[in-house]
């Protein structure tokens, strides 16, 4: 069996880990209904989350999540997927990152085994320390480039794109474009011709209107939320973070969407429940956590606000609709 392997460290954001997942029961739903592809449906893939010990993944945020294991050569990866994860202060990253010979002697073994490997977010900091950018390019998180270039200065960073490919080592530094970047590594790992199709899948973003504006405070603020959308926070630590006041954020925020960011966040919650209850087997409470809802009959009710159905009203809805010929 050939795995997605995605690699999670402390303090890993649900959201990049969140989006391997749930690209592959996509890609499942893709091998089980169109057997003509018939290359694809042999090769049951199958997705672990691996952490350096096998212990539990710590989630940016405080929750917890089960792995599947530690670290092992025991895996036929096409893909290992270093997700995104909460870097400390620019400045202490390299220290905070030290002391990870063990993943970098099984990332160089994953790559010259024939896996392509891909990192997002200070993830791409792995990868570098493990050699694996050597003399190349990488795409690294904006807050982190000047840390990333005094650790790695023969590493050219890619300043004005957030995605960059070498040879079958890829790497995202903007957050926003990190399900655009898993498209990439599927085309890389698997076939174009899926990651297309998983693309087009994910098409529902621009049609929600949850796609970046252009107002660049916005945008900005958009990236901060999406980051965030799963916890709990505060908009009044989203304006000092852009250095703006509430009212600015707010009237910047509602001229450019219509909305609040508040409403945003809300957004993208929904969207993120939508595409669960939709392409997965888990459960209305599981979804209501995982995109940061802890009480159930809150998550309910702006559900069916938004929605005008219930959780379990629209995935019965959705499932009668793909049963009709």
């Amino acid at each position: 069996m050939s795995d997605l392997i995605v690699v999670a460290s402390p303090h890993t954001y649900l959201a990049s880990l969140g989006r391997v997942l749930d690209a592959h029961a996509l890609l499942a739903e893709l091998y089980d209904n169109n057997p003509a592809l018939s290359v694809y449906s042999r090769m049951h893939t199958g997705v672990k989350v691996l952490t350096a010990d096998g212990a539990p993944v710590s989630l940016a945020g405080g929750r917890t999540l089960a792995a599947d294991g530690g670290l092992s050569r025991n895996v036929d990866a096409r893909l290992v997927y270093v997700a995104a994860f909460e870097a400390p202060d620019a400045g202490d990253v390299e220290a905070a990152l030290g002391g990870s010979e063990p993943l970098s002697n099984w990332l160089r073994e994953q790559k010259d085994r024939g896996a392509v490997i891909a990192a997002a977010g200070a993830g791409v900091w792995r990868l570098a320390r493990a050699g694996l950018l050597a003399e190349g390019v990488a795409s690294v998180e904006p807050r982190l480039t000047p840390a990333f270039r005094r650790a790695f200065p023969r590493i050219r960073v890619e300043g004005l794109q957030g995605m960059s490919t070498a040879g079958d080592v890829l790497t995202c530094g903007a957050p926003a474009l990190e399900g655009e970047f898993v498209v990439r590594a599927v085309a890389q790992a698997l076939s174009p011709g899926v990651a297309q199709w998983l693309a087009m899948r994910w098409g529902a973003m621009a049609e929600a209107g949850l796609t970046v504006q252009s107002d660049p405070l916005v945008a900005r603020a958009q990236l901060w939320i999406r980051e965030r959308f799963t916890q709990s926070f505060r908009i009044q630590d989203l304006s000092a973070t852009l250095s703006v006041s509430h009212q600015t954020l707010i009237r910047r925020f509602r001229l450019s969407t219509g909305a609040t960011p508040r409403d945003y966040a809300q957004g993208l919650r929904i969207h993120a429940a939508k595409m669960m209850l939709r392409e997965t087997p888990r459960t209305v409470s599981e979804i209501a956590a995982l995109v940061g809802y802890s009480d159930l009959p809150s998550f309910r009710e702006v559900f069916r606000a938004r929605e005008g159905v219930t959780p379990a009203g629209f995935r019965a809805r959705e499932r009668a609709r793909r049963s009709q010929p």
